[in-house]
């Protein structure tokens, strides 16, 4: 039996990739801060304290990230697509046009100046927050002090953490208006296989009642 995977399959598919390269960008961010903050506690004579607010921006969007990716893996093993006549329902439709809508929104919050209250009057995606402490002035000398740079390594991984939501996005956007276009189409069809019956039922009626009299 040859086996072929339809273009939704594979739309599913290629947004998983990304939500999977996505979640390793943000864990890349997560981890280069945890370096930096338990460095700079330890010079800096707090001891085990390393406690950092993350960026809200950032935390929000392992959020939809983290569904994105498995909603693509289920959907992407579906084979319903591969019907001629598939349809998906109202409620699929809508869960799709949801988590496109919290992927877009997670793209979108970083860039917005003053949309996360730890970087404000800033966007999160300046960076405002390396400066965590005034570490990373206070110990600047990145050759005395190579744990400083870690911040720049989260801020790089966070900037193209942003432009690989927007990438996502756009897939899930695409794929939303695939899923929500066969859902009008269904909607139609049956809407006008409704009324042609509603005709018919109408007509026969009244030929009856022509009979009659």
């Amino acid at each position: 039996m040859r086996f072929a995977i339809h273009l939704v399959q594979a739309l599913h598919a290629f947004n998983a990739i990304l939500a999977l390269i996505l979640f390793a960008l943000l864990l890349s961010v997560v981890c280069s801060i945890k370096s930096f903050v338990e460095n700079g506690a330890e010079i800096a004579g707090f001891g085990n304290y390393n406690h950092f607010n993350f960026p809200a921006t950032q935390v929000y969007m392992f959020i939809p990230t983290i569904s994105s990716l498995f909603y693509s893996i289920i959907l992407a093993v579906d084979v319903s697509p591969r019907y001629p006549t598939w349809t998906p329902s109202k409620s699929l439709c809508a869960s799709i046009v949801c988590v496109a809508g919290s992927i877009l929104l997670a793209a979108l919050f970083p860039l917005i100046p003053g949309a996360d209250v730890m970087t404000f009057p800033d966007a999160s995606i300046d960076c405002s927050w390396k400066d965590y402490m005034e570490w990373y002035t206070i110990y600047g000398n990145a050759d005395a002090f190579p744990w400083v740079g870690k911040m720049d390594s989260a801020c790089s991984s966070f900037t193209v953490a942003v432009v690989m939501a927007w990438i996502l996005a756009a897939g899930w956007l695409c794929q939303a208006s695939i899923y929500v276009r066969r859902c009008m189409k269904s909607l139609i069809l049956r809407t006008a296989h409704t009324g042609t019956l509603f005709i018919l039922i109408f007509f026969k009626s009244e030929q009856f009642t022509v009979v009659l009299l």
